[in-house]
């Protein structure tokens, strides 16, 4: 067994925990569309309470991991429970992440950037920090057509050029799960 098929297999196993939702889809329903490879730095803006990256830190210690959201409260708890030290919370904005340019392999941003205000810019400020050959996750729910055609036009308002866009089945119960896939190109 090679050691990307032992990460695609871990992450299939940590992906089938609790991947029904009711009102939103599950973060962890993206873990399989992830291709793992040894020592990638991941950002996850609009981290919440970090339990994708804590997911993740679980079999990947030889990856950089990076939590970010506006709550002071979910960086403050999710410093307090970290036990990896290869995962670090950030307090910022997404509209301004406080990293370098193409730092990052792999950005994930689940259930949030509808709650963005500048959501454009946000989406530009994750291109930035994507490294050339780097892979964006977009993860929304949508009830209806109105939400999924405002994140399209946002889409094709960022720099992020034809996306890859799909459905995911059985990540949430009343909401169908969108995600969007991007690989950075020089």
């Amino acid at each position: 067994m090679t050691s990307n098929d032992h990460y695609q297999r871990m992450a299939q196993l940590v992906a089938k925990q609790n991947i029904h939702r009711l009102f939103r889809p599950d973060a962890l329903s993206i873990i399989p569309e992830i291709k793992f490879r040894a020592n990638l730095k991941i950002l996850d803006v609009g981290c919440r309470n970090g339990r994708l990256i804590f997911a993740l830190a679980s079999f990947l210690n030889n990856y950089e991991f990076h939590g970010l959201d506006i709550n002071a409260k979910y960086i403050q708890k999710n410093e307090a429970k970290n036990k990896f030290p290869n995962v670090k919370f950030h307090y910022a904005q997404a509209e301004e992440l406080p990293f370098s340019n193409e730092y990052f392999d792999i950005v994930i941003c689940t259930n949030a950037l509808h709650r963005f205000p500048q959501r454009v810019r946000a989406l530009d400020e994750m291109f930035r920090v994507l490294k050339i050959g780097g892979e964006l996750f977009l993860l929304e729910g949508f009830n209806g057509g109105d939400w999924k055609n405002k994140f399209d036009k946002i889409l094709r308002q960022s720099k992020f050029i034809h996306p890859e866009k799909k459905f995911l089945p059985r990540t949430a119960l009343f909401k169908k799960s969108y995600l969007v896939h991007f690989r950075k190109e020089s």
